[in-house]
């Protein structure tokens, strides 16, 4: 017990100095360099070479602080500020809001292929990759990417349609594929 009270004095600066840059957010440094010393006390039996203690405490620091941003990146963000909620849809009318939402993808829908609209209609209606493959005889390797093309103009032509303003990033031009490389 005082040997481990010892290395948790010896190594907790420099634990943290390495931790800091890792998970950019000063306010969890302290609960990372704890994880790690607990990680530490709990697997210090499986070192094999003491000599290689140090680079172990190292690489251990390293893993903890990526699982310690990997559970961060996969909670829901909170939001504080109200003002987000200022250009939000009213719930109490998201039925007319849906229809809305459905015939500007009716629209939209006309300038695709057949084929692409058929997929699209499919997915629409809740069927999986592998059932709208199988009704359109392609693979769903194939679904996936026809979906992926035509996903940027749904989104753009829908948004338009219902006065929606989309941020730069997610509005990125569409065009069709070339007309030879259209699947029958």
């Amino acid at each position: 017990m005082a040997a481990q009270s010892e290395l948790i004095r010896r190594y907790t600066v420099r634990i943290s100095a390495f931790v800091r840059p890792i998970i950019s957010q000063p306010s969890s440094v302290e609960d990372v360099v704890q994880m790690v010393f607990i990680k530490m006390s709990r697997r210090l039996s499986l070192l094999r070479d003491p000599v290689t203690f140090e680079s172990w405490l190292f690489a251990l620091s390293r893993n903890t602080a990526l699982d310690f941003i990997r559970r961060r990146n996969c909670r829901p963000v909170t939001i504080a500020d109200d003002g987000e909620f200022h250009g939000a849809p009213d719930p109490a009318n998201s039925e007319k809001m849906f229809n809305e939402i459905m015939e500007a993808l009716e629209h939209a829908l006309v300038r695709l292929s057949p084929k692409d609209r058929n997929l699209v209609t499919h997915i629409v209606q809740g069927n999986s990759y592998r059932t709208a493959a199988a009704r359109e005889g392609l693979s769903v390797g194939a679904v996936k990417v026809r979906l992926n093309r035509v996903r940027p103009f749904l989104r753009v032509s829908v948004g338009e349609a219902i006065g929606l303003t989309l941020p730069v990033e997610t509005t990125t031009k569409w065009r069709p594929p070339p007309r030879g490389r259209l699947a029958a």
